[in-house]
């Protein structure tokens, strides 16, 4: 478990996510929108979490001490706090913030652009 943690902490997607939630949430915050800042602060470790529960699942799938049913139940997971937290944030914050909370949850879906970088250049991320 600790040599897992480890190896996720060394993850170059972690680090990306973490500094594109710096830098979405600072400029959302010079801009005036302090809601939407906040909410990408808030819901970026739930979205770092939800990255971590599917690249563990992925990472036992692979080296054989998994299966498709623990990726596709986690997947089920992911979608159901995900929705809860959207929900929560709409009723006790408001808009805004619902929009920085989408943002912070979602951010580890913007790494995924570097893949098609990746085929189009013919580089590897990793």
């Amino acid at each position: 478990m600790t040599q897992g943690f480890t190896t996720f902490l060394k993850d170059k997607r972690l680090k990306i996510i973490v500094v594109l939630a710096i830098i979405f949430s600072t400029t959302a915050y010079l801009l005036g929108f302090r809601e939407i800042a906040a909410g990408i602060l808030v819901a970026t470790p739930l979205g770092i979490f939800n990255y971590w529960m599917m690249w563990d699942a992925v990472n036992k799938e692979r080296a054989g001490k998994g299966s498709t049913k623990v990726v596709m139940g986690r997947s089920v997971i992911r979608m159901v706090v995900s929705v809860i937290v959207m929900v929560l944030a709409l009723q006790i914050v408001g808009t805004h913030f619902l929009l920085g909370v989408m943002v912070g949850m979602f951010l580890h879906l913007l790494t995924y652009t570097l893949d098609v970088f990746d085929i189009l250049t013919g580089k590897k991320f990793k």
